[in-house]
């Protein structure tokens, strides 16, 4: 079934997941009707704007405003992307369990139950995290795929909240109302308010352990195609054929821009393509590397004087962990499945968002 003509809702439709969807949308179902539901709504030069889609300012933990707008809308397919991560709790102070729990799990839930009330919806499409596998901030995740275990125990509230959100979503799928979820990894673009400017901000000339740790990138547009694929599997593939491998419903799929590479490469990769476009230069220096136990005690000890003057750290031995342990993931099931292949290289994917950067400065200098 395709998606022209149908009307589609996009939650946390202003966020850079969310953007890359509906941009995605109307390239290749240029007919279909969208609706994005975020915090505000965006006006015309906002670069969030994006014509021919229609917005509604709503919070997810609002049961009752969401419910009135699915009933407006009365969508046929459902891709929840809003949530609370990390970096924007910090930012809102926001970042307690219970904060993770009734944005991420509670807010999931009102989502899910305003798509089941309106009875229109026939694929729901959740954004996951690959965090929903990770249980201790400095384990190791190589090459792991959907068939690990979830833990029972997480140091992280927002890796939690978004194992509990995915577990009642998959667990929710039914043949009327077939849900699936996408697992992102560090994902960037030229919307990234998030993972960019960390690394921008980070010095050049100070390195964090050895960086020969493999990771995995996703460049946003590359995860939209995921996320429509998904759908389309749910709304062209019975449901109701439980035991058929090729259906995607009550399934997870762990989706990255399938390029493992050390970490620190993916660094000087994306310095060099801001560079080259002129957003961001700076002199070499000679790089120091800080061996990754005293990396360890020197981050332990500045996040606690942090806390002591009630400031919040710049890194956290959390933190640390996540960038020295190797975190990469196998995509075949969502190749399998999905017929998922990404479509922009990381090394493209890096030039296109240095240009949207540099584009979008230059608009605000005007």
């Amino acid at each position: 079934m395709a998606l022209d003509g149908s009307s589609l809702i996009v939650t946390g439709g202003c966020g850079q997941v969310g953007i890359a969807i509906v941009k995605h949308l109307q390239e290749h179902y240029p007919t279909a009707i969208i609706a994005v539901l975020d915090l505000e709504k965006p006006v015309a030069g906002d670069a969030r704007f994006i014509e021919n889609v229609t917005y509604y300012a709503c919070s997810i933990t609002d049961e009752g405003i969401l419910k009135e707008i699915f009933e407006t809308v009365k969508p046929l397919v459902v891709f929840h992307t809003a949530g609370l991560i990390p970096q924007i709790a910090k930012r809102l102070n926001m970042c307690t369990e219970k904060d993770y729990t009734a944005i991420n799990v509670q807010g999931t839930r009102n989502v899910l139950d305003a798509a089941r009330a309106v009875r229109s919806v026939k694929a729901f499409v959740f954004t996951s995290s690959s965090d929903v596998v990770k249980g201790d901030s400095w384990q190791d995740l190589a090459g792991v795929n959907e068939s690990m275990a979830i833990p029972r125990v997480f140091d992280d509230p927002y890796a939690k909240s978004k194992a509990l959100a995915e577990s009642f979503i998959l667990s929710s799928s039914t043949a009327i109302l077939p849900t699936t979820a996408i697992r992102t990894h560090a994902v960037f673009s030229a919307n990234d308010n998030n993972l960019v400017p960390l690394m921008l901000s980070a010095p050049r000339n100070i390195h964090l352990g050895p960086g020969k740790n493999l990771y995995d990138f996703t460049y946003a547009p590359n995860l939209a195609l995921a996320h429509v694929l998904a759908a389309e599997n749910l709304l062209r593939i019975s449901p109701s054929e439980a035991s058929n491998p090729l259906s995607a419903a009550g399934k997870p799929f762990f989706v990255t821009n399938a390029e493992p590479m050390p970490f620190r490469t993916f660094f000087t990769m994306l310095w060099a393509a801001f560079d080259v476009s002129g957003f961001s230069e700076q002199a070499p220096a000679k790089a120091i590397t800080i061996p990754a136990p005293v990396a360890l005690c020197l981050t332990w000890i500045f996040e606690k004087a942090a806390r002591i003057v009630r400031k919040e750290p710049f890194l956290t031995v959390k933190d640390l962990g996540d960038g020295l342990a190797q975190r990469w993931f196998d995509n075949s099931s969502a190749t399998m499945v999905l017929g998922y292949t990404p479509s922009t290289s990381l090394e493209q994917g890096l030039k296109e968002t240095a240009n949207g950067y540099m584009i979008a400065r230059q608009e605000r200098l005007q």
